[in-house]
């Protein structure tokens, strides 16, 4: 059985870093990273950036979730990409075909360097 979701999420340089562990299932897992994500746009974030290296397992309900996710974020203005996805999430990603949807960093100061800039567009 996939371990529970835990979320941590950090602000660095006006970018919102959620940290994932663990199984982003169909369940409390969604249900957690949904409401982690819309509370904390709500709250004025717009740049966010979701760390997938410690997911252990990422079934359709993750997928249908990371998509929801994404589509919250942009409805407002702001940008939700991914970071260092696990092998199992990376997998999946590919198989859904959304590494053409999502912009994927396997670095950090890469991921926050391009949502910095997205902040201040070129004149």
């Amino acid at each position: 059985m996939p371990s529970d979701l835990q979320i941590n999420h950090r602000t660095v340089a006006g970018v919102t870093i959620f940290t994932l562990t663990g199984a982003l299932v169909y369940d409390g897992g969604t249900k957690r990273l949904r409401e982690a994500l819309t509370n904390t746009v709500a709250a004025g974030a717009r740049n966010c950036l979701l760390d997938l290296e410690q997911i252990t397992y990422l079934d359709s309900g993750g997928v249908g979730s990371l998509v929801e996710m994404f589509r919250h974020v942009t409805r407002r203005g702001g940008q939700l990409k991914l970071l260092r996805p696990s092998p199992p999430a990376r997998r999946v990603l590919g198989i859904s075909r959304l590494t053409a949807v999502f912009d994927i960093f396997d670095d950090e100061a890469d991921a926050l360097l391009n949502l910095g800039s997205a902040a201040f567009p070129p004149l």
